[in-house]
């Protein structure tokens, strides 16, 4: 068993009467990734605010590296946190901006450049040393935020959604950047999204979140094969969900214009959408009798509003696990 480099026991934050997150625990060594997923208002960037120090926890414990850092400062906390945006100086130039946090280190002049410069280089922004924020891209000024942030060597950097202000194409080379960045650093880090398949490409591990609570942790493919319970299921929208106790996978239905043989495990739909992907046609039927839309291939040549029977066989019907911890 790896020992844990991180260790959130049973945190707790409230602001007054309101109940923000209750009781979360979870643990990650050395140069792991989680991602932390779930709908807006659901308390994730509250929690990374905590992390970071710029709220006190209401309750429970953080460990770095066997330092218990609860009730230390945020800029006492060997912790970074990336913001949605940039937030960069507009009066410093890039490398400026890269050696700012490091003027707090007492670190001479000459070597804050030395580190800056290196960084500047691991983000691909060589030869923008001297240019101003303004000069750069979205993505470019985002590279400059991350080389911020690493400056000061943190043993746990935090990621708030810091690529949802970049387009989609963009968006996803800047992931896959800077998840591979992070390995060969091995860097520690938590990255707080809504988006799931960003949530999935950037974690070696996924928490669902939702009301204050980890709805469920583990690797991400795991996580969306075997969801614990019906609210993981329904956030990655690729299961028909029976009722709180059962699932089926949308790649276990089936389409069909007549009645199957069958009885069990056979709804009647409604064609809604088609669509097409990668040279596939996927249907998206809405199923009456569990207030669901799921999104089925098929070569069935169905039209707008047309019925459709979806069927599954027995063995492909699961049961939710209520797993809400990755075994360590």
């Amino acid at each position: 068993m790896t020992a844990s480099f991180i260790t959130v026991n049973h945190t707790s934050k409230s602001f007054h009467n309101d109940t923000i997150f209750n009781d979360l625990s979870f643990t990650l060594s050395k140069g792991e990734i989680l991602s932390i997923v779930g709908p807006s208002g659901s308390g994730k960037t509250t929690l990374l605010r905590c992390l970071a120090g710029l709220e006190p926890f209401t309750e429970g414990t953080f460990i770095i590296d066997q330092q218990e850092v609860t009730n230390l400062d945020a800029n006492k906390r060997p912790v970074s946190l990336v913001f949605q945006h940039p937030l960069l100086f507009p009066h410093m130039t890039i490398a400026e901006n890269v050696a700012y946090g490091l003027s707090f280190q007492r670190i001479k002049k000459k070597e804050r450049m030395r580190r800056a410069q290196e960084l500047i280089n691991q983000v691909g922004l060589t030869g923008y040393e001297k240019k101003f924020p303004y000069e750069l891209s979205g993505g470019q000024q985002q590279r400059v935020s991350l080389a911020r942030s690493l400056a000061i060597s943190p043993q746990l950097l935090l990621l708030d959604e810091p690529f949802s202000s970049l387009d989609v194409r963009l968006r996803g080379e800047m992931r896959a950047w800077v998840r591979q960045l992070l390995k060969d650093q091995a860097i520690t880090a938590v990255f707080v999204t809504h988006d799931r398949e960003e949530a999935m490409e950037m974690g070696d591990y996924v928490g669902v979140f939702e009301n204050g609570q980890f709805q469920q942790i583990g690797e991400p493919e795991h996580v969306y094969h075997v969801p614990a319970n019906a609210f993981v299921a329904d956030f990655f929208g690729d299961h028909l969900i029976v009722d709180k106790e059962t699932y089926i996978p949308v790649q276990s239905l089936f389409l069909s214009k007549s009645t199957p043989h069958q009885t069990e495990w056979v709804w009647k739909g409604t064609m809604k959408n088609k669509v097409h992907i990668h040279g596939h046609s996927l249907y998206q039927i809405f199923i009456a009798d569990v207030n669901q839309q799921v999104t089925v291939s098929s070569s069935l040549g169905l039209q707008w509003d047309e019925t459709v029977y979806v069927s599954a066989h027995p063995d492909t019907v699961h049961t939710f696990t209520n797993l809400k911890q990755r075994n360590e």
